[in-house]
């Protein structure tokens, strides 16, 4: 059955992408070409694969980055033989003059204390004079992002845990005693080892946090192994049904229940260290809290397919269960996992604003996510009169989540 998609659906995505990929050629404080004393820089390309921040190794431009005020010091014409070569848009995402502020500058003014008419905010400047352009631009890397890595760790997790709800049910799955028995008495160890003793570090930065999991994963599978040659004794050995629907269903009714939005924000609290400027954390976080929805359908399409006659007739060939799920059953379930993950990308491109908004990742994503913008630094401004603020970013937000719920409208139809 052919899939219909309606006709704006890919033009807005692949705008969305393009913006995405070339974000730092399209909007860069930074110039893209440059000549200092006849030799040619290219610092604002530099950016693509490194922190603009980091020193550069070439003295001039070290030079310039070290003045008072990279803002100005980068724009200046007077620092280069030549006008350099800039982007569109000649500002980087976030960035401001500490000098010179603009703030709430109406669209298309030009920014004060520049020589030259061409750094112009073309979309306005914010509170803080940052310029908005710049940061729909940088929004939509950030959206993407997070909506397309975020549905990617819950369609695994999801997937996984829908075909095994689904397929095996309550009845199917036979594990070894010994092998149960003692991976769950390692949680209490992995939890205690990986996460209690450790609760302090992990909120010093990512690689503690990615430490304390490989700790997890590493205890957990040495009580696994430990199970494994316990189960050559005769007791252990016995092999007994694992209610696997009941437990996935009893987990995803919990993680359900849960408000997802106040839960977030009490974890990037928690967090704090590592939620500065973190955008893997918050597609970790927004992933953890989405994949009920894709173990929901998997489940419920296994459940229908595992009652139909080719998988009846493939079990009466005598095929192994693993072979019959990989091989016929799990590719005619996966329509489902496509709806489910459009829809759950532009919810989770919905909850990434409102995490911005709430101040996740503090300054270092101010005037970087769309939501960001929607912060009034200043509570004397009137809304309608700086009405560009909230205005661009918030089109994009629409438009990129009408695109993907259409997608999966198109899908499911």
């Amino acid at each position: 059955m052919s899939v219909k998609i309606p006709r704006p659906v890919f033009p807005i995505l692949g705008f969305l992408l393009f913006l995405a990929l070339f974000r730092d050629l399209l909007a860069n404080g930074q110039p893209l070409c440059c000549r200092i004393d006849g030799v040619t820089y290219f610092p604002g390309i530099r950016a693509i694969w490194v922190n603009p921040d980091k020193p550069f190794d070439d003295k001039p431009l070290r030079d310039i980055q070290l003045m008072p005020d990279q803002f100005e010091a980068w724009k200046n014409p007077d620092n280069f033989d030549e006008p350099p070569i800039y982007a569109p848009v000649p500002f980087s995402p976030g960035e401001f003059s500490s000098g010179t502020q603009l703030r709430f500058g109406h669209p298309g003014v030009a920014h004060p204390g520049l020589p030259s008419e061409k750094f112009r905010h073309w979309l306005g400047t914010d509170a803080e004079g940052r310029d908005i352009a710049a940061t729909v631009v940088s929004g939509a890397r950030i959206a993407l992002l997070t909506g397309s890595l975020a549905m990617a760790a819950a369609l695994l997790a999801g997937l996984l845990l829908g075909t095994l709800a689904g397929f095996f049910g309550d009845d199917t799955l036979h594990v070894k005693r010994g092998v149960w028995m003692i991976f769950l008495s390692g949680l209490p160890f992995a939890w205690f080892y990986a996460i209690t003793v450790r609760q302090w570090k992990i909120s010093a930065s990512m690689t503690e946090f990615l430490l304390s999991a490989a700790i997890f994963t590493g205890i957990m599978a040495l009580f696994a192994a430990a199970g494994s040659l316990l189960s050559r004794l005769k007791w252990f050995s016995k092999e007994s049904a694992i209610p696997v629907d009941l437990l996935v269903m009893r987990i995803a009714e919990v993680f359900s229940s849960i408000p997802r939005l106040i839960v977030l924000v009490v974890l990037a609290v928690a967090l704090r260290g590592l939620s500065d400027g973190s955008v893997w954390l918050m597609t970790a976080l927004i992933g953890l809290f989405s994949w009920t929805g894709v173990a929901k359908f998997v489940r419920a399409e296994l459940l229908r397919i595992r009652a139909l006659d080719y998988v009846t007739a493939a079990r009466g060939l005598g095929m192994s269960p693993l072979r019959i799920l990989i091989r016929h059953a799990l590719p005619n379930a996966m329509r489902p996992v496509y709806v489910a993950f459009a829809f759950g990308a532009a919810g989770a491109v919905m909850l990434e604003a409102y995490l911005s908004f709430l101040g996740f990742g503090g300054a270092a994503f101010r005037g970087v996510s769309w939501g960001s913008l929607f912060i009034n630094e200043n509570s004397a401004a009137n809304p309608l009169d700086t009405w560009w603020v909230t205005l661009f970013p918030g089109l994009m937000i629409f438009l990129t989540v009408s695109a993907l719920n259409a997608l999966g409208e198109a899908l499911g139809g």
